[in-house]
């Protein structure tokens, strides 16, 4: 990790940021989330963190779901990603996405020298292999709100990492940038919370986080959808 003084005198860049600092969240918590759609609640969106071994080091699980309803169409989203403690590298993960009655599954291993993942496809038996040699380290994509909760909070500063989408096999690096601070209200509650602009090699998305030591994911909004915190642990 990288951390330079940028042209303005309050903000930093931080680049290929490598979480020194350790993360926030607790082991054996969970939140919950109203999926929204539209200014209306169409679901409920949850992630359970938990602790473990691997590689004979420890290392997180995060257990991510999201399921809601369009018009008449049914999403339901699962990810299980397996990640070192020490840098948050990603090490195994598997996305599992659910449109009505037909299913997409991703697999991925990154824990070895290679990076492998195999694809599953709806109506289709042929399994695809993806294999590389892995070069650099690497978060992944599918959890980055929830992984930047853990980044130093100060207006203006920059953060960049390297993330890998399991389901395209591509790797970037997304920008996040702290915009400044707004109170967000909740179905339960109101935060004061930190804004964070996220650019991707998508269409990017908003997070907004508490400005608590916690620093909750409060909100985050996607191009199609909306996520704002209704509970925690």
């Amino acid at each position: 990790m990288l951390a330079l003084m940028s042209t303005s005198a309050f903000s930093e860049i931080y680049m290929d940021y490598g979480f020194p600092d350790g993360v926030l969240w607790r082991v054996g918590g969970f939140e919950v989330y109203d999926v929204i759609q539209r200014g209306e609640v169409k679901g409920e969106a949850r992630i359970d963190y938990s602790q473990l071994t691997m590689l004979d080091a420890p290392a997180y699980r995060l257990e991510w779901t999201e399921s809601w309803t369009d018009s008449e169409t049914s999403h339901e989203i699962t990810h299980d990603v397996k990640m070192a403690a020490e840098n948050l590298r990603a090490l195994l993960c598997s996305r599992i996405v659910k449109v009505n009655d037909d299913e997409w599954r991703y697999e991925g291993n990154y824990s070895g020298e290679n990076l492998s993942i195999q694809s599953f496809y709806p109506n289709d038996d042929e399994v695809y292999e993806y294999s590389i040699t892995k070069t650099i380290p690497f978060s992944d994509a599918s959890i980055l709100p929830f992984i930047l909760r853990n980044i130093p909070f100060e207006e203006n500063n920059f953060i960049t990492l390297t993330v890998l989408d399991v389901t395209t096999q591509n790797r970037f690096t997304p920008i996040a940038k702290i915009t400044g601070s707004e109170i967000v209200e909740t179905s339960k509650s109101q935060y004061d919370c930190w804004v964070v602009k996220v650019s991707t090699s998508g269409t990017g998305f908003t997070a907004w986080y508490s400005r608590s030591d916690e620093h909750y994911l409060v909100k985050v909004q996607f191009a199609d959808r909306e996520l704002v915190l209704n509970h925690h642990s």
